[in-house]
């Protein structure tokens, strides 16, 4: 990473890169004037860190980032505690695969699934897709999300749409629910869908 941080949170995105947002770089437990704007982004193919955009507040002890399911991230909060000062209102980060072009999008879905089941996808942009990504809906706290997963789910193409495969697996996908993104060759995602996994 560019920068130092603690207190930063992390968030799993539908193209499987995790963003980091806020924090503060002092050495002390939460130094507010140390803290960190700038958004960095990790690839897990390549490894590597790339500096994006910056918020305006400094947010550091008790902030949240939540993916949110048009895929833009919900940057909030700060303090309550630890000599810093509240803040009580929120940011908005857009991700860089949402200015890559026009996103696909799913026209259907069922509401849950079952292991290792089939489900039915309905999109106009079914030849397009070159991934499909299930998510666990968010549950941050203290700059950790213990509920955030990530699964590519393997599926085949139509003229109509996509035929899924849901998780064969509590253990890699515990059941609840979770948004589903169909990406396109350029990484964009569409809106994701809510499913129950049972």
């Amino acid at each position: 990473m560019a920068y130092a941080r603690r207190h930063l949170n992390l968030t799993v995105l539908p193209t499987g890169e995790v963003l980091a947002t806020g924090g503060v770089a002092g050495t002390t437990f939460n130094d507010i004037s140390t803290g960190v704007h700038a958004a960095e982004l990790w690839n897990p193919a390549t490894g590597q860190w790339t500096t994006l955009a910056s918020n305006t507040v400094t947010r550091g002890y008790h902030a949240t980032s939540v993916l949110l399911p048009d895929g833009r991230v919900l940057h909030a909060g700060s303090g309550d505690g630890a000599g810093g000062p509240d803040q009580r209102n929120a940011e908005l980060f857009s991700p860089p695969y949402l200015f890559r072009g026009a996103r696909p999008t799913i026209t259907s879905m069922p509401g849950s699934a079952g292991y290792g089941s089939q489900f039915r996808i309905e999109t106009p942009d079914a030849a397009a897709i070159t991934h499909v990504s299930l998510i666990r809906l968010g549950a941050v706290t203290h700059a950790f999300d213990e509920n955030q997963r990530f699964k590519g789910l393997t599926f085949t193409a139509d003229a109509t749409g996509l035929t899924v495969t849901a998780p064969s697996s509590r253990n890699r996908a515990p059941p609840g629910h979770y948004m589903v993104f169909i990406l396109n060759g350029a990484d964009v995602p569409s809106v994701a869908k809510i499913i129950r996994i049972y």
